[in-house]
């Protein structure tokens, strides 16, 4: 099978590998859709050669049955929840294996720059009909990772101010979600096409983050919003979150790698703040997001910008993940 192999700094190959066999309690998948997530960048940056492979938004449809699998069959259509859980905890037997104690990464479904992966079966979710392999390669992360930060806060409805910090994928989906569930939507990013496009996806007010705290204040009467989603990764963005805040309002953390210094008797005690993390998905929030895209209530392929076939990676792939060229949101789809 073909596979995208990172031999060092920005050298990506199509290379052929042997098929994967799944063992006991697992299944092959055949590829048929696979996101590029901002995180994948790294494999653009490596020193050295790889010896895995990357890829973890990845859907597709059952090959082959490992020992023991009878919940799933030939053919099934599915999507892989990547994180890897021991599968005997609480959490893992709900589904929400983010929340294994025992989870070392070792475990964790990659390969989806490839043709075909091994999952643990417990990992796999159905795709409904009317959703196709492109949804269900969106679905676990992009929107799953918001659908979780909100459900952290406590879950939005009518009355609800909400601000979307960072309008990269997963800020859009994080737009089209809080206004799914009634909330009023502030949105933030430097980029100016990216706010137009969270305008479309339900934001009510689109604005540069310079214009932050003031213009998330204007809106609320002057309260500030109850719960702001900060998904850029960017420390300053966490202070124009924390004061676009109304007293006793939440910042859920969602974007990784930021650097900011908090005062918690500014920043928290004296205004009865919350500040939350939040990662990735569990199987029971993917099944509630799918329910909603049947419902019409969201559009999971809002903010997909490109679609590209595996042996076009090698030469996309630096413009993918820096975004370049009005690229926000990126699948490979498999034949």
């Amino acid at each position: 099978m073909k596979v995208i192999k990172a031999f060092g700094p920005q050298d990506l190959r199509v290379v052929e590998v042997p098929l994967p066999e799944p063992g006991p309690g697992q299944v092959r998948v055949k590829v048929r859709a696979s996101g590029i997530c901002g995180s994948d960048k790294g494999i653009w940056n490596v020193k050295s050669p790889m010896n895995g492979v990357a890829g973890h938004e990845a859907a597709g449809e059952i090959d082959k049955l490992g020992d023991g699998v009878f919940s799933l069959a030939l053919g099934d259509r599915v999507m892989i929840n990547n994180v890897g859980g021991c599968g005997a905890c609480p959490a893992c037997r709900a589904g929400a294996f983010v929340l294994c104690e025992d989870r070392s990464g070792a475990a964790d479904v990659n390969n989806g720059f490839g043709e075909y992966l091994v999952s643990p079966v417990r990992n796999c979710l159905r795709i409904p009909e009317g959703l196709d392999f492109v949804d269900g390669a969106l679905i676990m992360d992009n929107w799953g990772t918001p659908f979780g930060a909100i459900k952290r806060a406590g879950g939005f409805g009518a009355g609800t101010d909400a601000l979307v910090s960072g309008l990269g994928p997963i800020g859009q989906a994080a737009v089209c979600l809080s206004k799914a569930m009634g909330a009023f939507v502030v949105a933030a990013d430097p980029i100016e096409w990216r706010r137009q496009l969270a305008l479309k996806n339900g934001a009510d007010l689109a604005v540069h983050p310079d214009l932050l705290p003031g213009a998330a204040r204007d809106a609320t009467s002057g309260l500030g919003v109850h719960t702001a989603l900060e998904c850029s990764g960017n420390g300053k963005a966490y202070e124009n979150c924390i004061k676009s805040l109304r007293n006793c309002g939440t910042l859920v953390s969602i974007g990784e790698h930021a650097d900011y210094a908090l005062r918690p008797s500014d920043h928290l005690i004296r205004r009865s703040l919350g500040i939350l993390g939040t990662w990735y998905s569990t199987l029971p929030n993917a099944g509630e997001i799918a329910r909603m895209a049947l419902q019409g209530r969201i559009h999971i392929k809002s903010f997909l910008t490109h679609t590209i076939t595996l042996d076009e990676v090698p030469s996309l792939f630096g413009r993918i993940v820096n975004c370049e060229d009005g690229i926000l949101k990126c699948v490979i789809t498999f034949d």
